[in-house]
């Protein structure tokens, strides 16, 4: 078992590591989780979610983001797994796939899809990493929320999809499609390198559940023209700064199903609205070029053509919107994001702690989805 540490220095540890500042006052005798990504705390829906569901259920714990800067992840990964308290949790962009060689172990699903995205302590005290990404996102594509609804798509079976994006829920998702797909239909994957989409393309072939074949993104368009299914899982489209190097860039002007070049302003700029003008003025031309390219290529997809994004914030991507302006059936990533997170609080991180206090059997995942979704 872990040994018991002093959580105020614990927690100053921690503090030291991260780009955002944590309220030790809210953490008081309570079990942690977290979520682990390069700046979750300015878009994530995960704390919410979770802290509603902790909150719904009266159960002593609070979930907090983490921001973690470049080449701090291997000690933060250290701290957590020092302190007993600390349940698990979630890890996002972009550390699903770098997480995997700090963990005390990864199960089979994980392995095979080659990135993690929940986290769960085992009795021994050890932290092994799980993937909930997957499930979600298939079971956002064909199962609405709401009974009654009519979901994106009714089945995959047998469908062209093209898969934009190779992260760690890229990875994660193109294994579940590869099953419900089938040998009846194919994966198109696509990615700005070339090598990570070929690789990744390798495994699915090699499972045998379907066939996938390696794009450039910029050969996007015979794909796209047959594709049943559209799914964007790389950040182009996605609110808030991204880190690049020692600077700053954003993807959110961007359409998935064209190239991005977007300007990168140095991190000496810390003046917030001048980091943006800087930035908008030097990338206008790329966001126009890319915007003007996406619009007309979606207007020649066939319009049955379904369009998924698993990007939430904003609700509504410009590749979506695209879309929808042409006529496609479309879909944000809110379902994913609460059906997965669901899952990993239900059925890892929280397992040990819903048994404690007496939550058991399939209800309790119902109900943890139906908080999470209310307050979303």
């Amino acid at each position: 078992m872990t040994p018991p540490v002093d959580q105020r220095r614990w927690l100053s540890e921690l503090q030291k590591l991260i780009a955002n500042r944590l309220d030790e006052s809210s953490l008081a005798g309570r079990s942690l989780t977290a979520i682990l990504g390069d700046a979750p705390s300015t878009y994530a829906k995960s704390p919410r979610l979770w802290n509603a569901a902790f909150e719904g259920l009266k159960l002593p714990a609070r979930y907090l983001p983490l921001d973690i800067p470049p080449g701090k992840l291997p000690g933060v990964v250290r701290l957590l797994r020092e302190n007993p308290s600390f349940l698990g949790g979630s890890v996002t962009v972009p550390y699903k796939i770098e997480i995997l060689k700090l963990l005390d172990e990864v199960d089979p699903l994980a392995s095979k899809i080659g990135a993690v995205n929940t986290l769960f302590r085992t009795e021994q005290g050890g932290l092994v990493g799980t993937n909930t990404d997957g499930l979600g996102g298939v079971q956002g594509i064909v199962s609405p929320l709401h009974s009654g609804e009519t979901p994106l798509l009714a089945s995959l079976r047998g469908l062209q999809v093209v898969l934009m994006g190779c992260g760690g829920a890229a990875q994660a998702l193109a294994f579940f499609l590869a099953q419900e797909i089938g040998k009846e239909g194919a994966i198109t994957v696509s990615n700005r390198n070339l090598n990570r989409a070929s690789e990744l393309c390798e495994r699915i072939n090699a499972s045998g559940l379907t066939k996938a074949t390696a794009m450039g993104e910029n050969r996007l368009r015979p794909p796209l023209l047959s594709a049943d299914l559209i799914l964007n899982a790389t950040t182009k489209g996605q609110a808030g700064w991204r880190r690049v190097g020692e600077g700053w860039t954003s993807l959110e002007p961007y359409s998935a199903v064209s190239p991005a070049e977007p300007s990168v302003i140095s991190g000496e700029v810390t003046d917030e609205g001048e980091r943006r003008r800087l930035w908008l003025e030097r990338s206008r031309g790329d966001i126009e070029r890319n915007q003007k390219e996406s619009a007309e290529l979606l207007a020649q997809v066939p319009v049955r053509t379904a369009c998924c994004d698993i990007i939430y914030a904003p609700l509504e991507t410009v590749f979506l919107r695209h879309a929808r302006m042409s006529g496609h059936p479309t879909l944000n990533g809110k379902a994913m994001n609460i059906l997965q997170a669901a899952e990993a609080f239900c059925r890892y991180t929280c397992k040990g702690l819903l048994q404690k206090e007496g939550f058991e059997g399939p209800k309790i995942l119902q109900r943890v989805s139906q908080i999470m979704e209310e307050v979303w």
